[in-house]
């Protein structure tokens, strides 16, 4: 199973950090954000690849791999997204279609993840979300509602923090018979001229027309999305 991370972004929230690296190469410590990554990665021995989707200062990313896999042996490939300045994460995900199809881990390039989450994600046989059923929920989470059987039944930004069940962390699970589908409903937003949509739109889509699509929750495990300054103080704190 692959694990495809999204580094495409330009992170303007991190600036004047982000005006001359990529987000994902951001120090927390000693360690990049992506550095933790590769290494969560190779230690939970369940990938036989990883693949970043890269776009903004792709020359940096593809230079700091070259390093690391000097010294790792988790194979990494690059695929540019070369319109990430005019698209969203949606669009990014698309472009890595051709090596999706085995089924695949997905996790946004901005995360500090427990190796353990990982290792949850990787292990569980069905397609789900990576969710936080125990935090606080904000405004600007990526909230979700379930039915009695423990699917998810809306998935959005828009929902209520009230009717929110949870956050979901940006990390999920999506088996090979699961894999058309979503790449169908990537594919028609771009046909419909829609560039700049999260990937969660095609969940909702799918969801909408009966996808059984489940979660696990990790909220007793430490996690972090560094879309800010403060995000990164806080990542610091967590994992420096």
């Amino acid at each position: 199973m692959k694990l495809v991370i999204l580094v495409a972004g330009v992170g303007s929230r991190l600036r004047p950090l982000t005006d001359t690296m990529p987000k994902c190469l951001v120090q927390v410590g000693s360690k990049s954000i992506l550095e933790r990554f590769l290494e969560g990665a190779e230690e939970t021995g369940a990938f036989s690849e990883v693949v970043l989707i890269t776009g903004y200062l792709h020359d940096q990313i593809a230079a700091f791999v070259d390093a690391w896999s000097q010294n790792h042996n988790t194979p990494v490939r690059l695929v540019h997204n070369e319109r990430y300045d005019e698209t969203n994460n949606g669009y990014t995900l698309l472009c890595a279609q051709e090596f999706l199809r085995d089924g695949f881990v997905l996790t946004d390039g901005d995360l500090l993840l427990d190796n353990e989450i990982l290792r949850r994600v990787a292990a569980h046989p069905h397609s789900h979300l990576a969710v936080d059923m125990q935090s606080k929920l904000d405004e600007e989470a990526m909230k979700f509602v379930l039915d009695e059987h423990g699917h998810v039944t809306e998935l959005s930004k828009e929902i209520s923090v009230e009717r929110g069940l949870g956050e979901s962390l940006g990390l999920c699970k999506m088996n090979a018979e699961d894999v058309p589908s979503i790449v169908d409903h990537l594919a028609k937003l771009v046909e419909q001229g829609e560039l700049n949509e999260y990937y969660e739109r095609a969940f909702q889509e799918l969801i909408r027309e009966g996808w059984k699509l489940g979660v696990v929750d990790v909220g007793d495990l430490r996690w972090v999305e560094v879309d800010d300054h403060n995000d990164l103080e806080r990542a610091k704190q967590f994992f420096a």
